[in-house]
C-alpha cells in the first residue's frame, strides 16, 4: 500500500478576497487623489468590476493576485473614508512627526493609512492586530522599509493611543 501524499489545503478564499480589497480600496483611494474625478464610492465599485471580471492579469495587476476582491469590502472602505474622512485625517494628522508631514508623503502611502484607520476605528469587524498586518503588508507592494516601518508603527500607535478594539 502506497502513501498518498497529503495535500494542503488551499488559503482561504475569502481572506484572499478581503486582502484583494483592501488593495482595490487603497488603488482606488490614490486613483481618486491624482485624477481629480469625483466618483462615489458605488461609482468606482462598477469601474474596477467592469476592470477585474473574468481578467486573471488585470486582477494580478490591480490587487496582487489572480482573483476578484469582495466588492462590498472596498465599497465599505471607500463609503467609510468618504463619510469620516475628517475624523480619519484628524487621527492621522496625530500620529505624524516633523519626519512625516502630510504634504511630503505620497498620495498612495496617505491612501493606506486612510484605509487602515478606517479600518482600525470605524469598522471594527477585524481585530487591531489583523488590520495592522494587513496594512503592513499591502505597504510592502509599493514602498521601502521606511514607509513599511512607518505604517506600522503609526497605526500600532493610533491603536494604543485611541483604544482601537
Amino acid at each position: 500500500m502506497s502513501e498518498q501524499p497529503v495535500k494542503k489545503p488551499a488559503a482561504n478564499a475569502s481572506l484572499k478576497q478581503r486582502s484583494a480589497a483592501r488593495m482595490a480600496a487603497v488603488q482606488c483611494l490614490y486613483t481618486l487623489s491624482v485624477g481629480g474625478e469625483a466618483l462615489s464610492p458605488a461609482q468606482q465599485v462598477q469601474i474596477l468590476k467592469k476592470q477585474l471580471a473574468n481578467n486573471k492579469p488585470e486582477q494580478k495587476l490591480q490587487v496582487g493576485d489572480a482573483i476578484e476582491p469582495n466588492y462590498k469590502l472596498v465599497e465599505n472602505i471607500l463609503d467609510g473614508i468618504e463619510k469620516r474622512g475628517v475624523e480619519i485625517n484628524s487621527r492621522l494628522d496625530n500620529t505624524l512627526s516633523t519626519d512625516w508631514k502630510r504634504e511630503r508623503m505620497s498620495p498612495l502611502l496617505l491612501a493606506i493609512l486612510q484605509c487602515g484607520i478606517f479600518e482600525l476605528f470605524f469598522d471594527k469587524e477585524i481585530a487591531p492586530k489583523i488590520v495592522i498586518d494587513e496594512y503592513t503588508r499591502l505597504t510592502r507592494h509599493f514602498f521601502a522599509d521606511a514607509e513599511v516601518d512607518f505604517v506600522h508603527a503609526a497605526l500600532s500607535k493610533l491603536s494604543r493611543q485611541y483604544g482601537a478594539k
